[in-house]
Parts: C-alpha cells; structure tokens; sequence
C-alpha cells in the first residue's frame, strides 16, 4: 500500500489484492452489522434523503455503539429522541458510503502488469471525505473488536504489528509445515469476535494499521490542498 498523493483526478495510491479484498470485505461485512444493529429494513434505501421510520433500534453491539453513540450522556430522553429522529438517517449514510467504498475497492482504475505493485487506486476529490469516513467506520469496529481503548492501546498493536512483520520470515516455514498437517484457516475471519489474540490479532492489527494509513495519508493530502488553496485565495 502506498500513500494516497494528488493528481489531476483526484487522490491516487496502490493497494495490492489482499488490501483491497480484505478492507472491502470488512466494510462490506460493517455496513450489514450496522443495518442490522440500527433496524435498518432491507428495503430501505442507503441513499441521500432516507427519513426516520419508526423507533430506532438502540445498538447493543459495542462496536456499533461507536459508530451510533448516544447524543447525550446524562440525560436518557433526550438521548432516545434524538437517536429517534437521527439514527435512521445516520446509519443509512454510513452503510451507504461503507458499501461505496466496497465498490471503488472491486474496481481499481488500472490494474498493474506486476501484481506486486499493486494497483492504481483513484479516489476523486468529491468522494474523497465519504472514502477517509468509511475507513474511519472500519477502524473505529475493528479498534472494538481488538480492545483499543486509548491512544496508548493503539501505539502498542502498532509496535507489535510492527515487530510481527519483522517475524514474518521465520513464521512462513512454520507456517508451511501447519499447512501440510492441517486444513488452510480462512484467514480473513475472526474479526467479528471480541477480545482476539496471537496470530489473529496480529492479523487484524495489521488489518487496522493499514487502515490507519490510508486514512492519515488521504486526509494529508486533503487538508494540504485546503491549506493551499486559501494561501492563493
């Protein structure tokens, strides 16, 4: 995965297969956690102008809470009322740009002679905010799903992600022989699960940091070009 960088079209990096199989599965999978959690009907439509029908599910899945917190921590009616008349609303956006994101993932703007390069990303500048959103949904459920609770908890799984890839190399002969013993694992599931450990949540780990990292380097490019044009206005 490389950094997103401006370019006439709007925001390019590369991102090889598994990045983009694996974060557009996860967001695909969030985006149906989120309709199910909120209440969403499947015949509700996930585009602009969805109004509030009935009264909203609260989510009992803590993942999900990040995603659609109470809008009031002291007082319960006005959190009710307002979850009432918002949530609809809010949680078919965020299914919405978490499905979009899917898409633009499934279908790369060119796709590289060598696979190791991964292929070309283009994010356009008017959906630039809704893509770095749905990167912050995915980040936001998986940071449940491994216990990331602070800014400390998140520097840590960095280190140790960090340290794992330089274990990679040993772990691969090791991994071959498990292989010659046992059935594959499917190695993009887990996440669903709380309180993940060892290799699987080193997996995710990575899964979140590389998240993290498209997030940051999409939001840069943003925000310099923002700086940028009111230096010249």
């Amino acid at each position: 995965m490389t950094p997103f960088r401006s370019a006439p079209a709007g925001y390019v990096a590369r991102w090889d297969d598994v990045e983009r199989e694996v974060l557009g599965r996860v967001a695909r999978d969030v985006a149906e956690l989120v309709r199910a959690e909120s209440g969403l009907e499947p015949g509700i439509e996930v585009g602009d102008g969805v109004a509030f029908t009935g009264v909203a599910r609260v989510p009992q899945d803590p993942a999900v809470q990040r995603l659609l917190p109470d809008a009031h921590d002291e007082d319960a009616d006005v959190a009710s009322e307002f979850r009432h008349l918002t949530q609809t609303d809010l949680a078919a956006g965020k299914v919405a740009r978490l499905v979009a994101f899917a898409d633009a993932l499934d279908s790369p703007d060119e796709l590289p002679d060598d696979p190791r390069d991964g292929a070309e990303l283009v994010v356009p500048r008017e959906s630039a905010q809704e893509f770095a959103g749905a990167l912050t949904d995915v980040r936001l459920v998986l940071a449940e799903r491994l216990g990331l609770v602070d800014d400390a908890d998140v520097e840590t799984l960095h280190d140790d992600v960090l340290a794992g890839i330089d274990d990679d190399d040993a772990d691969e002969e090791a991994d071959e022989e498990d292989d010659e013993t046992d059935d594959a694992p499917d190695e993009y599931a887990g996440w669903e699960r709380v309180g993940l450990s060892g290799r699987e949540r080193r997996y995710w780990g990575g899964v979140f940091v590389a998240a993290g990292f498209a997030q940051e380097s999409l939001v840069d490019e943003m925000l310099a070009e923002l700086r940028a044009g009111r230096a010249d206005a």
